[in-house]
Parts: C-alpha cells; structure tokens; sequence
C-alpha cells in the first residue's frame, strides 16, 4: 500500500476510536450447549494419565503487514517439528499491522478474542509471544526468546493434567468437545478451560522483509485463530480443587462453516483466574 494512503487510513482509525468509548472484552459466550447424549450418546470414559507431562502453548502475535513476523512463524513451525504434540501454536492476527489495508491486504483476519489477547499486552508491537502466560497475560518477549521459553515451560512438572477429544458431525454442523482435567496437587481459586480454533493452509497476502518479493501475494498462513467456542476467558471448571481431583465436562457446539473443518484445531487450556498463567494444553484436529 502507499506509505501516504496507510498513513492515513491509520490516522482515520484512530480518530475515530478516539469519538467512541473504550469497549471491554467481548461477552463470553453463556449458553450451556449441553452435550447432546441423545444425538451422539454417552460420552467417552477417561482414564488417569499415568505418564502426564506438561504441554505448552506459544501465542505468536502477528499481521499480515508486519514484515518480520514470518520469521516468528518460522521458529514456531520448527518448534512444531521438534515438540509435536506437547506444543500447541496459536497465531493471533491482532494490533494495526494486521488490519486489511485494501487492495494489498484485503481481509480482516482478526476475532474479538484475538483483539482481547492483544489488548492484554498492554502495547501494539509485533511480532512478540507469550508462552504459557508464564508471569501472567502482560509479559511477551520477541522471537529469539522462544525456543528457550518453551524448552524451559515443557521441563516443568505438571500441576494438573487435560485430556481431549472431539467428534466432528458433518451433516448436524456440530462439533462434540469431551475434556477431562486430572489435579495432582491440592490448588486455591478458580480454573477456567477455554477452547480455540486455529485453521492451518490459508492463502492470503504476507509482507516479508529480505525475501526476493517482500509483498508475498500467495502466503500459507498456518495456526491461525479463527475464533473460540468457550469466549476469550472460557469457563469456570474447577473452583479450589482437591489434590486428586478429576473434571469430566462434555460439550456440542455448533460449527461455524466459515471456519474449513479439514484444515482446524481445536487448542484447550486451563488458566489460573488469579494470575492469569496457563496450567495445561491440549489439542486435537477437528476431523482427524
């Protein structure tokens, strides 16, 4: 886009921001959405993890008008590779660089939660990274600082421990989420688990720095967020649990059918409500 053009529709953004109150983090969703036994049936038995270990999610803040946020994509692919399973990534699309600037940046691949997330850091910079909140929701640290936070966080020995599964119904439109929390350790407050989705293989624009064509037209985005099922803060799952305790909560979500079913993840964690930290994670495909 030219440099005056942006400028300026930067400038009309925040003048008009400036004309209206300052809006709170979106309402988090409050409908039950039971699990609907008598479609699906019983849900699925858990058994105790005998082998838990702690998982990690890295939140990758990021634009599509950010020229160094492909090299953070970059780290977290790589960490993808190494940690597999016990690493989720969540790329949030959030701040001025990532809002569409027509015609070279034609879509808004921002959500309320991401919006939220960002706001937390307290400042629009990009890229930057939060690994398991660790320090709460404000610390975030650039991408040389990944790798080793989340080697660090995936060394720790677990508090409690989150299982999931999920049953994509194509023809309902539903999506059924069945998690189970196992606590190894007596803890004070409340929990909360939310539940994102990600979708991996849009193709959309990208600006690179020091690539032969910086404005990149046809860009795989991967991990990106899309949305959540539970709102940005999730909800209430445990409330000062005992040391041995276990949390069975089983849910059916209709499916939001801009989201490619093929290409998501759902991404689950438990936070702390006192310090905003990250306990767990998992995370399956939609449809496996």
């Amino acid at each position: 886009m030219n440099p005056f053009k942006k400028a300026l529709f930067i400038f009309s953004i925040i003048v008009l921001a400036m004309g209206c109150d300052y809006v709170d983090p979106p309402a988090e969703i409050t409908e039950d959405y039971a699990y609907q036994s008598d479609l699906y049936g019983p849900p699925p038995v858990f058994v105790n993890d005998e082998l838990p270990s702690q998982k990690v999610m890295l939140e990758d803040f990021t634009g599509h008008d950010c020229g160094n946020c492909p090299n953070g994509h970059v780290i977290g692919t790589n960490l993808l590779n190494i940690h597999e399973e016990k690493l989720a990534v969540v790329a949030i699309h959030a701040g001025s660089l990532a809002l569409p600037y027509p015609p070279d940046y034609p879509a808004d691949w921002t959500t309320p939660e991401g919006i939220h997330y960002h706001t937390q850091l307290g400042e629009d910079l990009l890229p930057t990274g939060r690994v398991n909140r660790n320090g709460g929701v404000q610390p975030h640290y650039g991408t040389s600082k990944w790798t080793d936070s989340v080697n660090v966080e995936l060394t720790r020995t677990p508090f409690m421990n989150l299982q999931m599964v999920a049953e994509y119904v194509e023809g309902a439109q539903h999506l059924n989420v069945h998690t189970y929390s196992q606590w190894f350790n007596s803890a004070s407050g409340s929990y909360n688990l939310v539940l994102l989705i990600t979708q991996s293989h849009i193709i959309a624009p990208q600006l690179w720095y020091n690539q032969p064509t910086e404005y990149i037209t046809a860009y795989e985005h991967n991990h990106m967020l899309r949305g959540s099922l539970t709102g940005s803060e999730g909800r209430l799952i445990a409330l000062n649990p005992a040391s041995g305790a276990t949390v069975a909560k089983s849910y059916t979500f209709d499916w939001n059918t801009n989201w490619n079913a093929l290409n998501c993840e759902i991404v689950a964690f438990v936070t702390n409500n006192t310090t905003g930290e990250i306990m767990n994670v998992a995370k399956v495909k939609v449809v496996e």
